[in-house]
């Protein structure tokens, strides 16, 4: 880890950031993400390593424990501050729970209570009133967003102007919604080229559609999709049918 942190730098990072929290079979089972909530000194001593062997601020992101037996968040966190972490963002959820269920405010609060470094709240932050609510119950530090912003990337100017200036921003255009669908999708074909692009956009495209009228039958129809002009086609389509 601290080889590959180093690696890392080549791409002129600010942070490095240790995830101790992703929840996928392929990883938490292969003795990665999650699977370190099971090991709290083995997560120090990578933590700690990490942080000698770079000179960027290291953060560590965790969930509050592999099941609702061991939640392990609190003493992660304290471990984590002593090896060096400048900052920890948790996502109130188990392993065990993937992303199902409420999120536990609770432990996030009580990570917040534990250590001196900033906490980071992650977990179902979708809109203004979640954001909100994850500040009022924890007292974090900051917010991280995920899945919520899925086909939805004007969610952090959403959320900053009600937090930041108390105002509520109109909803966002069908228009304005396509269009950027599009340029999501060109700037994925740019970087990875088009045949895996266009595979990879086929969930994208679905938030972005998610609450069209017909979406369904358009989620299934970009399922097919191998080329950008097929999307173009749709987009417009969209448009014509719903602006």
């Amino acid at each position: 880890m601290a080889k590959a942190a180093v690696k890392c730098l080549e791409y002129k990072p600010d942070i490095i950031d240790i995830n101790m929290g992703c929840p996928a079979p392929k990883v938490a089972m292969n003795g990665g993400g999650a699977s370190l909530l099971k090991n709290p000194e083995l997560a120090f001593d990578i933590t700690k390593a990490v942080v000698e062997a770079v000179d960027l601020p290291v953060t560590v992101k965790m969930r509050t424990g592999w099941d609702g037996e061991s939640l392990v968040a609190v003493k992660l966190a304290e471990l984590a501050e002593k090896a060096g972490a400048k900052a920890i963002a948790i996502h109130g959820r188990t392993r065990k729970q993937m992303y199902s269920g409420e999120v536990d405010y609770k432990t996030i609060a009580e990570v917040k209570k534990a250590v001196s470094i900033p906490v980071i709240g992650n977990g179902d932050v979708t809109d203004e009133q979640s954001a909100a609510l994850m500040l009022e119950k924890t007292n974090c530090d900051a917010l991280m967003i995920g899945r919520g912003a899925l086909g939805n990337p004007w969610v952090f100017q959403r959320i900053n102007a009600y937090l930041g200036e108390c105002r509520v921003l109109g909803e966002v255009g069908i228009s304005q919604k396509m269009a950027t669908m599009l340029k999501h999708v060109e700037k994925m074909i740019e970087y990875k080229g088009e045949y895996t692009a266009m595979r990879e956009a086929r969930h994208h495209a679905g938030y972005y559609t998610k609450g069209l009228r017909g979406g369904a039958a358009l989620r299934h129809e970009i399922c097919k999709y191998e080329h950008f002009e097929q999307l173009q086609e749709l987009a417009y389509r969209v448009v014509k049918e719903n602006g």
